[in-house]
């Protein structure tokens, strides 16, 4: 027999409500079972089971279901149920659930993961840092078999089983969605439709796991409507003498298909991811690419997209000495405001769009920077003129007949028609609606 003696300020620890809270919550699952007793009267408070040390075979769907409420603290359904026995240099049992539905704190600064850590079937903590943060969603419970019950939180950080457990799970987490995706499509997209940006970050924050997490990972496309893809579907459909993914930066899907930069792409035909998370823009820098083929924004460098037939046979004009001409003026005008300007294949309809130098930032990751960093710009952008364009001909002509003054007037126009696009306000807003109100009053006049 132990018995306790209580200070006056801990006297709740006596109280029948509390006893069985601290049961509950950390000797649910003690292979014995737990009784309260009071003067003549017991009850039963744990049984001393617990589901994840059953085989899958003796435990019944709904027996899941109910322990994942509990668990997870949910009312939805799990999409998928991973029970197991791991064995080895480390033995430990797992259950662990992926929901179909977002947790309300899933986007919590502190990004914490909420599964619960046992040892032998006593818990220890549910702040054990086992599934890294882009996992954060999954819930349930894993017990070991080899750490000792007087785990501190100073050994729970740097614990060498630990480690162990956490890669071996989040392998199988990776590989049983993975498994998902391919026999169950619908359920797949519901789940990725609820965590794909947060799955995504992992990208960023594991590069040793973005192999098995480009098996997992979906876009929406240009060509994808409100399907979603993979990257093996990308580039199983590229086009003849495509070499690179295309991808397109921006805060949301509407804006991203607006854009003209993606003209020249649609075009021929070519399918262009539209990454619209925040953390699409960190990722895609520091990935090389898959299956060989490397990452490439339309808002950055040289499009190089002549070696790719349009659709539609291009019979316009090509550029000739009268757009070297304009190209030249506009840069001697707009030297303070852009780095270069050049004709472009990404334009179709569009006359203009501004894109960033070769080497850098993408245009949007450029602005995030800038925001973070309270400034206006990171760098001049490049002018890129669709010489195709009856606007641009135009111009051309006036170059071409010594009109530097008209050029040079609608120079900054030129600029802030492509900010505009671009889904920004011109440099000096003031500035640009005079200029305007100039041009309309004398097309009137």
């Amino acid at each position: 027999m132990v018995e306790l003696f209580l200070h006056d300020e801990a006297l709740t620890y006596a109280e029948e409500h509390t006893l069985e809270r601290i049961v509950h919550e950390y000797s649910a699952h003690v292979p014995v079972p737990i009784r309260f007793g009071k003067g003549e009267e017991t009850r039963e408070l744990t049984d001393g089971s617990a589901l994840w040390v059953k085989p899958k075979s003796a435990v019944t769907a709904e027996e899941y279901k109910e322990f994942y409420h509990h668990v997870a603290t949910a009312w939805d359904e799990p999409a998928l149920t991973l029970h197991y026995r791991a064995e080895g240099r480390q033995e430990y049992n797992v259950l662990l659930f992926v929901p179909r539905d977002k947790p309300f704190d899933l986007f919590d600064p502190s990004r914490k993961g909420r599964v619960k850590l046992y040892v032998r079937r006593v818990f220890i903590t549910d702040e054990a840092d086992i599934l890294p943060a882009w996992l954060r969603f999954v819930r349930g419970v894993i017990d070991s078999e080899d750490l000792p019950l007087n785990m501190s939180r100073e050994m729970l950080q740097k614990n060498p089983v630990i480690e162990a457990i956490a890669k071996g799970v989040t392998g199988r987490v990776l590989s049983e969605l993975s498994k998902l995706a391919e026999t169950d499509a619908d359920l797949f997209q519901k789940v990725w439709s609820s965590f794909g940006a947060v799955i995504k970050e992992g990208l960023y924050e594991a590069p040793d796991r973005r192999d098995e997490l480009f098996k997992v990972v979906r876009f929406k496309t240009t060509t994808s409507g409100d399907s979603w893809r993979s990257l093996a579907d990308v580039v199983k459909d590229f086009k003849e003498n495509q070499t690179a993914i295309y991808y397109a930066l921006g805060e949301d899907e509407k804006q991203v298909l607006a854009s003209p930069h993606l003209e020249g792409y649609a075009a021929r035909g070519l399918e262009v991811l539209l990454l619209t998370d925040p953390v699409d823009a960190f990722w895609v820098r520091t990935a090389l690419g898959f299956d060989g083929k490397p990452f490439k924004s339309v808002t950055q460098g040289e499009a190089d997209l002549d070696a790719v037939k349009p659709i539609e046979e291009d019979k316009s004009e090509k550029p000739g000495a009268e757009v070297a001409g304009l190209v030249a003026t506009l840069k001697e005008a707009l030297k303070d405001d852009v780095a270069d300007v050049r004709t472009s294949t990404r334009l179709a309809t569009s006359p203009v769009c501004l894109v960033a130098a070769d080497f850098g930032l993408d245009r949007m990751t450029e602005k995030l920077v800038a925001r973070q960093e309270g400034k206006a710009a990171l760098g001049k952008p490049v002018l890129e003129l669709n010489a195709g364009h009856s606007l641009i001909k135009a111009l051309a002509a006036k170059a071409a007949a010594g009109d530097t003054a008209a050029v040079t007037a609608a120079a900054p126009l030129l600029v802030g028609q492509a900010r505009i696009l671009d889904g920004e306000a011109p440099n000096d807003p003031a500035a640009f609606a005079a200029s305007v109100a100039l041009l309309l009053e004398k097309s009137l006049g």
